[in-house]
């Protein structure tokens, strides 16, 4: 031993290192998921983690904003239809309120890795579904379960994502044991409570989601040239299943409402689109103003509302993404959206197919889930929304990976 060797100090605890982005976006998802626990407080709480999210490293959050400012455009947007809004102090705060959402989740895509964006999604979509469990409730006139959200649709929608998350992180090699263990128990539990919210929308939605999933996850095993065949087989597989639809539409639908119980109506839906329309073809390119519709005084949200015995006569949609929107927006900002949300799944198609992770799969899977419901429920985009800050994020995923 060196006469000149330092002497040993002694023994320094181990350091706890903790990420501050990962943290505060696992309560931002959180919070926006549970938000039927959280009330009142979920804006607040959520606006205030996501500026401290960016206040962190305000160097980093300037640049992710300038770099990906084009998706600011739609709040914008948004926000210039004040000028022909019927209400536009609504439309103003909605429109900020957007902003801010998007610019949030803008920067936790940038700050956090896709991995563990997955992994917090699987422990928040965990705890829901633990509340939903212990405390949830069952609607009465059907039996259907509703967790702790407002209606079975709402509740089979949770339980989808979650048991989409669950695949990722059972598959996910770099994960603990406890994790995979923890979403193999999930994928066994989680059907039998799909089942029980009595949701056929979702169950048919989840069936493609699960396979886009295992489309990417299967390239692993695959050269470039036969996931190029293997594309160009599904492409033409769904022409002719579009082409056998568009012949036989009549003949599908009637198996659809038979098998699932629904009337011609799709509960009221064809109704509400019928109505939202008619408004369209008066405000075609620019809509009535965001945010500006369902507006206590506006008769045709009056009658629709008496019409649905909505009592509040608040918290009603058109059931359908495109029309809601652009009743508010237009054609235009519906164009927008429109490129956002099939943009984001067509670069999280590209990403999955040449680098296979759970994270682009769970992507893959969540946005083919979103473009599907997108036909039958509002999806995207509003303020506060789960689905809205996830899609964004795969955007910024998907650009990213495309670029060197």
């Amino acid at each position: 031993m060196s006469l000149y060797a330092p002497a040993m100090g002694p023994a320094r605890a181990p350091v706890i290192e903790i990420n501050i982005a990962a943290c505060l976006t696992a309560i931002i998802l959180g919070v926006l998921l549970l938000n039927p626990l959280f009330g009142g407080l979920t804006a607040l709480i959520f606006l205030g983690c996501g500026a401290l999210l960016m206040v962190t490293n305000v160097g980093h959050t300037i640049q992710s904003l300038a770099r990906f400012w084009y998706l600011l455009l739609l709040p914008a947007y948004c926000a210039l239809s004040t000028l022909w809004s019927q209400e536009p102090s609504e439309t103003l705060r909605g429109s900020i309120q957007l902003g801010a959402s998007l610019a949030i989740a803008i920067v936790m895509a940038c700050r956090v890795p896709p991995r563990t964006l997955v992994r917090i999604l699987f422990g928040v979509f965990l705890c829901a579904m633990i509340a939903s469990v212990l405390f949830g409730r069952v609607r009465n006139s059907s039996g259907a379960w509703v967790g702790i959200f407002g209606s079975k649709n709402a509740f089979a929608a949770i339980v989808s994502v979650f048991i989409l998350t669950s695949v990722a992180a059972l598959v996910d090699k770099q994960g603990s044991r406890f994790q995979r263990l923890a979403a193999l128990t999930s994928l066994l539990v989680s059907g039998p409570i799909l089942l029980l919210a009595q949701s056929a929308g979702a169950i048919i939605t989840l069936v493609p989601s699960v396979g886009a999933m295992l489309l990417v996850l299967g390239g692993r095993w695959l050269s470039q040239s036969q996931k190029l065949v293997l594309l160009c087989a599904i492409a033409m597989l769904g022409a002719v299943i579009g082409l056998l639809a568009a012949g036989y539409w009549t003949e599908l639908m009637n198996l659809m409402l038979n098998t699932t119980g629904k009337d011609a109506t799709l509960t009221g839906r064809t109704d509400l689109w019928a109505v939202g329309i008619d408004v369209i073809r008066d405000h075609p390119l620019f809509g009535v103003g965001y945010r500006a519709f369902w507006i206590q005084g506006y008769a045709p949200a009056e009658m629709l509302w008496a019409q649905f015995g909505i009592a509040s006569r608040s918290g009603f949609n058109f059931h359908n993404t495109y029309i809601s929107n652009a009743v508010e927006i237009g054609l235009l900002g519906v164009a927008m959206q429109s490129a956002m949300l099939f943009g984001a799944f067509f670069l999280a198609l590209r990403w999955g197919l040449r680098a296979p992770s759970p994270a682009n799969a769970l992507f893959c899977g969540y946005l083919t889930s979103a473009i599907f419901g997108s036909f039958v429920e509002v999806a995207v985009f509003f303020q506060f929304s789960l689905p809205s800050i996830l899609v964004v994020a795969a955007l910024v995923y998907g650009v990213r990976a495309s670029r060197p």
